[in-house]
This record gives C-alpha cells, sequence and structure tokens, in this order.
C-alpha cells in the first residue's frame, strides 16, 4: 500500500504526555521505543491498530538530503516478488504502509525480531564458526 502524502502531522504537543502518534489510518508509533538509528532515518516501534499486531516503523525526514526510504521500500517489494504478497520470504519484511506524513517519509514493516547487532552484542561480539555458517546459508538462500 503506497500513500504518498497526508494532512497529519506526526509532532507531538511538547505539554502532552501522548507518546503514542497515529500514522496512516491503520498504525500508531510509540515514540517511547525507538529501534534504532542509522544515517537515513530512525526505526520505532509500532502497532496495527485494527489487528493489534507488532511493526516497525521507519521514518526519514522528507527534506534529507539524499532521500532512499521510497526507493528501500520499491526493493523490499521486488524482494517479495514485486507486489505479490503469497510469496513469504524468511528475512525481508513486508510493507505495510508506505508514504509521507507531516515532515516525514514512513514505512512500516514487518517486526522481524533482533538485529544482527543485537544477537552479536549477546554473544559476547563473538560469533562461533557454526552461527556465522548459519548466517551465510540464510543469506545465500535469501539471494
Amino acid at each position: 500500500m503506497m500513500n504518498k502524502s497526508s494532512s497529519n502531522n506526526i509532532a507531538t504537543d511538547k505539554e502532552s504526555n501522548d507518546y503514542e502518534i497515529p500514522i496512516g489510518d491503520n498504525f500508531k508509533l510509540n515514540a517511547r521505543k525507538k529501534l534504532g538509528s542509522g544515517a537515513f532515518g530512525d526505526i520505532y516501534f509500532g502497532t496495527n491498530t485494527k489487528l493489534g499486531e507488532d511493526v516497525a516503523i521507519k521514518l526519514e525526514p522528507t527534506k534529507a538530503k539524499h532521500p532512499q526510504l521510497f526507493y528501500e521500500s520499491k526493493l523490499y517489494m521486488a524482494l517479495q516478488g514485486g507486489g505479490n504478497f503469497s510469496i513469504i520470504l524468511v528475512g525481508i519484511p513486508n510493507i505495510h504502509w508506505c508514504g509521507s506524513q507531516g515532515n516525514y517519509n514512513i514505512m512500516v514493516i514487518d517486526l522481524l525480531g533482533p538485529s544482527l547487532e543485537d544477537l552479536f552484542n549477546y554473544c559476547k561480539r563473538k560469533f562461533t564458526l557454526k552461527t556465522v555458517l548459519m548466517l551465510a546459508d540464510q543469506m545465500v538462500i535469501i539471494f
């Protein structure tokens, strides 16, 4: 589902205790649960309000010097078979919603689990040979 514009603003009132921000028609972003950040934006924990499922919500400022979010969404769709959602690939998130809202480009995707860095830290920053081979096997299967 692609939606390039919305009149809703995702900024919260500074005096408000409300930390759940509506995204699109079916999602809420939890501003207190940041999952990660990178060069192109931040990822937050969110909820599909109609289904009650957990999702990840990625935000990128609309004024980013090199916006990447819509390209990323197209890549995910291509990896999933061009939008044919009957094909499910493990490790590739489904896109639930993508569009612009307020001052942000937003992509709502499946919440997959811990990141590779989280797992690496959990293993005291040292993977066993077995773990490395299992990761390599998953990467080969996906691509």
